[in-house]
């Protein structure tokens, strides 16, 4: 009897005093597995919105010609910075042109005779009916000259606004019925919108003016600030979220139209959450998040599923399966099962 008990003794001394990193087994053969714990806490937080965004211009305008002809040269090329009233692209003017000096030339001979026979007229000796003609044949000839000179004029595309090319869809030879609707692009992104779709009911929960940061992984994940100027009183037909846009001022233009950003909101009211770090979470062949919770009294470990939310810095929301004040395993889990002995 004194025999066995004396080897019970040290064996638990064996258990008690081996280091905490190395492998250790009870009398039965069963593992002991070294861990640390962190105690579950609850937390007021300033809850943040989170969206995926995507940068568009501040205004993009489809530049075409007003009339029908033959490119004859194009003076811009994408990415180009063009000013207001630059001249971009022309047509050939040839036929147009020859058309406009024909008209003038009408145009000069109806107001010469005019302007000869107005005295004559005034004296009274030119017929009415001859006046009449000569006045309506000056006006017919001013109107051709105008409509001749519009023509011509449409032959030159212009930038409307100072801005940049963003696409070129135009060649020297093509014909303008060829190019389609849209043969330059002109986008001004000095200022950008960064547009987002936010659930139904997420909407209640923003408003104009509310500020919002996003980070862009084109630029390495560099930040930048808005806030919302927009939001769509109708839901997309397919997705049901709503449109809402964010304006960023872009002095150095660095933000592109299409680039992909992370766009985070924070609430004005902070919400209570029970929150673990997110590393002491694991998942399942289903994909289901879990934790170990420490049973204190049999230094065991429960296998407990959970439902997680929010990240917050290292820290990650815990919607149902944990409160707060239990103890979870937070580093060691990986050789953790159902029920496994541990030491702290």
């Amino acid at each position: 009897m004194m025999k066995k008990t004396t080897i019970q003794v040290m064996a638990l001394a064996l258990l008690v005093g081996c280091n905490p990193k190395q492998k250790q087994e009870t009398l039965s053969g069963e593992r002991v597995i070294p861990v640390t714990t962190v105690k579950v806490k609850k937390e007021k937080v300033a809850a943040e919105l989170r969206y995926s965004g995507t940068i568009e211009a501040f205004q993009s305008i489809s530049l075409t010609f007003e009339t029908t002809g033959t490119v004859e040269s194009v003076m811009v090329d994408a990415g180009d910075h063009v000013t207001k009233g630059q001249l971009l692209a022309t047509l050939e003017k040839n036929d147009k042109q020859s058309m406009y000096n024909m008209t003038l030339a009408k145009y000069r001979q109806a107001k010469d005779a005019y302007d000869r026979l107005k005295s004559v007229y005034e004296k009274g000796s030119l017929p009415e009916i001859k006046w009449i003609e000569m006045e309506t044949n000056l006006e017919q000839t001013k109107s051709s000259l105008e409509i001749s000179k519009s023509t011509l004029d449409k032959c030159n595309m212009y930038a409307p606004v100072s801005g940049i090319i963003g696409n070129r869809n135009i060649e020297p030879g093509m014909s303008s019925l060829a190019i389609g609707s849209s043969p330059l692009q002109l986008v001004d992104i000095k200022s950008v919108y960064v547009k987002i779709s936010v659930p139904e009911n997420e909407v209640p929960k923003i408003n104009k003016g509310m500020k919002a940061r996003f980070s862009v992984s084109a630029l390495n994940d560099k930040g930048f600030e808005g806030e919302i100027t927009n939001i769509s009183p109708v839901a997309d037909l397919i997705s049901r979220t709503y449109e809402a846009k964010i304006k960023v001022e872009n002095p150095e233009l660095e933000l592109k139209p299409g680039m992909v950003c992370d766009v985070k909101m924070e609430k004005t009211d902070e919400k209570e959450m029970v929150l673990i770090p997110y590393q002491s979470v694991s998942k399942d062949e289903e994909n289901k998040p879990y934790v170990y919770v420490i049973d204190g009294e049999q230094n065991r470990v429960k296998k407990q599923t959970i439902k997680t939310g929010e990240y917050y810095g290292s820290d990650l929301e815990v919607l149902s399966g944990l409160t707060q004040g239990q103890v979870i395993v937070n580093a060691g889990k990986e050789k953790l099962s159902d029920n496994s002995l541990i030491v702290l």
